[in-house]
């Protein structure tokens, strides 16, 4: 590849990662940090002016005019990004503590290596190994037991349930398809993952203001109560499943890229194309 095209497609690389970067932090943070905060403002206007809850709100807002409804609207936004990334930090943070409480099926370095090649064959898996030296060291070479020296296991997104050298082989992994071949990366489910957890707080806050400020009797509140509860636990299920998906499709999509790169070298070459206009200039020469 000359330099100018590797330019080029280093650029291209580094504006979808920026592109996703983007669609990922307004879906888990500001949205579900708007939602959050008109929660928690309606809950302070309720508490201070319960009787004239809405004349008071209009009443406010009908003096905001000019550049100060641009500043309000500036504070509201920084505002709905602080708060939204502190839910879905404490929303992480639970995840972590069910990966660790619940019971669970650690990958191995031994299982996945194992699952890999039940899957695409030992030719394969040990030739992909070959070009990947470093993820042969962690799935293969290095124990399953236990985590580097200095590295915590808590630290790690989804460490309860990735064993040995299993994270760093799928972080490998992940930034070699991000680099090298966008199409199979791991994005998508990434991004299911972000804004599943980021909807908890949410659920939390929208909970509490439809009980406090909803005409919603005792029944009521203890059915959304349940319904939002069951809400929790079915998206606290899918995320953990989905941690689980993301490091083996990272893993089995690694081999997968091996081998279509292999196959694209068997392919036939085309024949060289031949130039009309020379062949017409060679034909009418003496």
């Amino acid at each position: 590849m000359d330099p100018v095209t590797a330019v080029g497609v280093g650029r291209a690389a580094a504006g979808r990662r920026f592109a996703f970067y983007i669609v990922v932090q307004l879906a888990s943070v500001v949205l579900p940090g708007f939602i959050m905060t008109t929660c928690f403002a309606a809950l302070v206007f309720h508490a201070h002016h319960a009787r004239g809850f809405g004349k008071i709100l209009d009443d406010s807002t009908s003096h905001l005019k000019g550049p100060l409804v641009l500043l309000v609207d500036v504070v509201w936004i920084a505002t709905a990004y602080v708060v939204g990334y502190v839910g879905r930090e404490f929303a992480f943070r639970l995840l972590g503590l069910m990966e660790h409480m619940g019971p669970r099926r650690r990958f191995t370095p031994t299982s996945i290596h194992e699952e890999l090649r039940r899957c695409y064959g030992e030719v394969a898996v040990r030739k992909c190994l070959r070009t990947h030296p470093l993820v042969k060291h962690l799935l293969v070479g290095r124990a399953a037991g236990p985590v580097p020296a200095g590295v915590a296991a808590s630290s790690r997104p989804g460490a309860a349930l990735q064993a040995g050298g299993v994270y760093e082989a799928f972080v490998y992994a992940k930034f070699w398809l991000r680099e090298h071949n966008p199409g199979l990366a791991p994005d998508a489910v990434e991004a299911e993952i972000n804004i599943l957890v980021s909807t908890l707080p949410p659920i939390c806050t929208g909970t509490w203001v439809l009980i406090a400020l909803g005409p919603l009797s005792t029944v009521g509140s203890t059915a959304v109560t349940v319904g939002a509860g069951a809400a929790s636990a079915m998206v606290l299920a899918s995320a953990l499943r989905l941690r689980r998906v993301e490091c083996w499709e990272t893993l089995r999509n690694l081999v997968e890229d091996h081998e279509m790169r292999l196959a694209a070298t068997r392919l036939p070459q085309p024949p060289p194309q031949s130039d009309p206009d020379a062949d017409a200039q060679g034909g009418g020469a003496p």
